[in-house]
């Protein structure tokens, strides 16, 4: 049975990457920035508390898994509702993106890329934002969202290359405008269909594809 490690699973997306994978009979440790918001009734499903922010909460789950494998770890856990303009920029919340958004993903990689290393699929997916490239932002603002996802991307693209002699796999996906409460609501495309979608990405990715920047539907995106 593979094992899938995902952050965010308090709502939307990481919440339905859990349910999917736990469904097609995965163990699926899932991971909640509140534990009140842990999944129940799912015996496969293991919940635990990691505030992507907290050094010590991933400190605390690298020691209950010591070095259990994890063949697919998903960074999911993000904030975005980036709406400030210039003049009234809360400049708290632009460094909180960074943090939950760039930051947090590069400690999850470091906490688990041995865990994944001893796994027979050794894959990560880090779930970005067409958001962050800067060759298709042609509409300005979000400051914010978009330097942190940005950031995400070239770190994630050099993590790519870092970790390819372990056999590690690296991609980066766009969930489209999924309809969640992160993406402003009214989103045309259901969680439901952008998770299906991107695990069909995540499960064809090939090692020579690693590093990649794709859309939920597998198209190639520009940085």
């Amino acid at each position: 049975m593979p094992t899938v490690l995902i952050t965010g699973c308090d709502t939307g997306l990481g919440r339905e990457f859990a349910r999917q994978y736990a469904r097609d009979g995965w163990a699926v440790i899932a991971t909640h920035r509140d534990p009140a918001n842990a999944i129940g009734a799912e015996p496969s499903i293991r919940n635990h508390a990691l505030d992507v922010t907290d050094p010590a909460q991933f400190a605390a789950l690298k020691r209950e898994l010591g070095d259990e494998p994890v063949d697919l770890l998903i960074s999911n856990a993000g904030v975005g509702l980036d709406t400030g303009r210039l003049g009234s920029l809360d400049f708290d919340y632009v460094r909180r993106m960074y943090e939950v958004n760039t930051i947090g993903p590069l400690r999850l990689v470091e906490a688990f890329v041995d865990n994944v290393t001893a796994s027979t699929q050794r894959r990560v997916a880090v779930v970005t934002s067409r958001m962050g490239s800067i060759g298709l932002n042609l509409s300005g603002g979000h400051y914010g969202y978009r330097a942190s996802k940005a950031g995400l991307n070239a770190l994630t693209r050099s993590l790519a290359i870092d970790v390819f002699a372990r056999g590690i796999t690296m991609l980066l996906i766009h969930p489209g405008w999924v309809d969640t409460a992160g993406g402003g609501g009214g989103g045309a495309l259901s969680v439901d269909d952008s998770v299906t979608s991107m695990r069909g990405v995540i499960g064809r990715l090939g090692n020579h594809e690693t590093g990649q920047f794709l859309s939920y539907d597998g198209t190639p995106l520009q940085w």
